[in-house]
């Protein structure tokens, strides 16, 4: 019995009549099927086709033997496959994802967390959350700042639904705040109007006076020094 329980992947039941799937199979990475299974915040980037895989070649490629060790969501520290603690040295932020990339995540972390056994009302509201950010006027806009600004506040508010669970600070995920969501846009609006003063700022007056001095010798050579006059004539 205790064999059984320590290595249960040798002793699982196996369907003798069933045969390989023709479809992808997708197996995301056990660590954060295990976060998931939790109920702890897991990055998008772990759902997307590139972090799916990556997943499947650290699972294919990991050594029993490699072990890391990493501390969990629950401050608790835990021995995972080498290959799985390298491969969060790769996740690429919910912020950071590209809308393409998102919508892969999305669609599969909503089957995995079906598969997980989450209570229906909550897939529901994240599935409800998802279509409104994808559906909001700005998404379809031009501004660069307003797209990113949906993908921002989706990972600053999931991420705080996952820290406020069991709290008195629960909130329904699906209801967005257009008050904070115009608040993320500002900051992003100021940190871009930073970054570029700031890349202003490389070239000092000085060095552009410099440069115009140079300039200006390199082209417009100075003329010659005149003759000085010759002696005047004798007064007669």
């Amino acid at each position: 019995q205790e064999e059984r329980k320590k290595y249960w992947h040798k002793h699982a039941p196996i369907p003798q009549d069933a045969v390989i799937s023709s479809d992808p199979i997708i197996i995301p990475l056990p660590i954060t099927v295990r976060k998931l299974h939790k109920g702890d915040f897991i990055e998008l980037y772990y759902f997307t086709n590139k972090g799916l895989c990556n997943a499947e070649l650290s699972t294919c490629l990991a050594n029993n033997n490699a072990l890391a060790l990493l501390q969990m969501g629950d401050s608790l520290h835990s021995f995972i496959p080498l290959a799985a603690a390298q491969a969060k040295g790769t996740v690429t932020a919910d912020e950071d994802l590209s809308w393409e990339e998102f919508t892969e995540a999305a669609h599969q972390l909503t089957t995995t967390m079906r598969e997980n056994k989450w209570p229906e009302n909550r897939i529901n509201s994240h599935i409800k959350f998802w279509l409104v950010l994808k559906g909001h006027p700005w998404r379809h806009g031009h501004c660069e700042i307003s797209k990113r600004a949906l993908l921002t506040y989706q990972a600053c508010v999931r991420c705080k639904w996952h820290d406020t669970l069991a709290t008195p600070h629960s909130f329904n995920i699906a209801l967005i705040n257009p008050t904070l969501l115009l608040q993320i846009r500002d900051e992003l609006i100021h940190s871009a109007q930073v970054t570029q003063l700031e890349s202003l700022k490389q070239v000092s007056p000085l060095s552009i006076f410099s440069l115009a001095t140079t300039h200006l010798t390199e082209t417009s050579p100075l003329p010659p020094p005149s003759n000085p006059p010759g002696p005047s004539p004798p007064v007669r």
